[in-house]
């Protein structure tokens, strides 16, 4: 998917680092490697580690409900006859052949130019990319049911290499079918991040399976130096508005916790939240009425699941009270929507948080970026 770049902000631009990859070279012992431990190179995810000794790249996974342990450790390496230490995975790099069972792993695959590489996928009806929505209308790529009670054998007919996918709960039922075949199973835990650019940085998690860790360092960084000169420049506005984030579900509204990544976005992007001393990370379920003697008041509101105002009205009526609904100062993040309904919002911007930053400056002060177009965000109309 080639990105909009008429986003006039002027920073560098991306620097572009391929490295090539082969399975090769003479059986060795990782006692034998001389240590060279470059030690975490992750800076902003707190979810996973990265580090080398000697020819073997290890990745380890922390586990999202007890982090002081982990739920996988992977030991990289270019040649299969390499002894890895025990308690891990070993992974034979570059990977061919991938099965992803989420969304939010195709833009990563995508950078790195691999997307070729996804021989099945989850869901498929609800992909944005045009790439791949391609591949799978032309069976290049098998589409394996929903992620949650994924099709084993079709699977199995992919012949992949390994299994990119994301641990919803503790207990992961379908992982250990999946070993048993001898498939590896990596776990991308990017959506358990508190921010946005610890989100991103999982590109490096995806990347270092295809030998491609200093193509994923360089576009990580420009992703970086662009979120924080924006970040920087948003601290420069004259007023600090207050923003309402959120939607109603079945008589619930649900709204950003205090540590969350959108909550974190606001304040990058120079806002005042209700809930930013909140110490949740998800969602914050709420009733209309908290949401109506909190948010009131609220000079904008992001995050609308409707296109227009008149729809806002209909699902609740009593959103006419609302400072933002009376302004028109509305907005959703359905600029970018494929004509099967999926939005590029829930795939590709994990990859892009620079973009969404840059998106809600505008919104909140347009002055400081006057030639900007919004990428994923969009004005509800009337």
């Amino acid at each position: 998917m080639k990105l909009n770049r008429t986003v006039a902000i002027g920073f560098a631009a991306l620097l572009l680092c391929a490295t090539a990859c082969r399975r090769s070279g003479p059986a060795v012992s990782h006692s034998q490697l001389v240590v060279a431990s470059a030690g975490n190179e992750v800076k902003y995810a707190r979810g996973f580690t990265l580090s080398h000794q000697g020819g073997i790249t290890r990745i380890s996974v922390r586990n999202p409900w007890d982090t002081a342990s982990f739920i996988a450790t992977y030991y990289l390496v270019r040649n299969a006859r390499v002894r890895v230490p025990a308690g891990g995975r070993k992974v034979v790099v570059p990977v061919r052949r991938m099965v992803v069972t989420s969304s939010t792993h195709y833009e990563p695959l995508q950078l790195i130019g691999e997307l070729s590489s996804i021989v099945g996928v989850c869901n498929p009806d609800r992909i944005y990319n045009t790439e791949l929505r391609r591949a799978v209308a032309q069976n290049k790529v098998i589409g394996l049911g929903d992620n949650f009670s994924m099709n084993r054998e079709r699977l199995l007919l992919a012949r992949p290499d390994a299994v990119l996918t994301t641990q919803y709960a503790a207990n992961d039922k379908y992982a250990p079918l999946i070993e048993a075949e001898g498939i590896p199973v990596l776990y991308n835990q990017e959506w358990q991040e508190p921010s946005l650019l610890g989100r991103a940085e999982w590109i490096k998690f995806v990347a270092a399976f295809y030998g491609k860790e200093k193509l994923a360092d360089s576009l990580f960084e420009g992703v970086a130096h662009r979120y924080l000169a924006l970040k920087a420049l948003a601290a420069k506005a004259k007023n600090r508005p207050q923003v309402f984030s959120g939607c109603g579900f079945r008589g619930t509204w649900y709204v950003p916790g205090g540590r969350s990544y959108m909550a974190s976005l606001y304040a990058d992007a120079g806002a005042r939240y209700f809930y930013a001393g909140d110490s949740h990370t998800g969602s914050l379920p709420l009733s209309f009425e908290s949401v109506l003697c909190n948010f009131s008041q609220a000079d904008y509101w992001f995050g609308a699941q409707e296109n227009t105002l008149s729809e806002v009205l209909a699902g609740e009526p009593r959103c006419s009270i609302f400072r933002s609904y009376r302004s028109g100062r509305i907005y959703n993040y359905n600029r970018r929507r494929s004509p099967n309904g999926s939005s590029d919002f829930w795939e590709g911007c994990i990859s892009h948080p620079d973009l969404l930053l840059a998106d809600v400056i505008k919104a909140l002060h347009p002055e400081l970026l006057p030639h900007y177009q919004f990428y994923y965000m969009q004005q509800l109309g009337r």
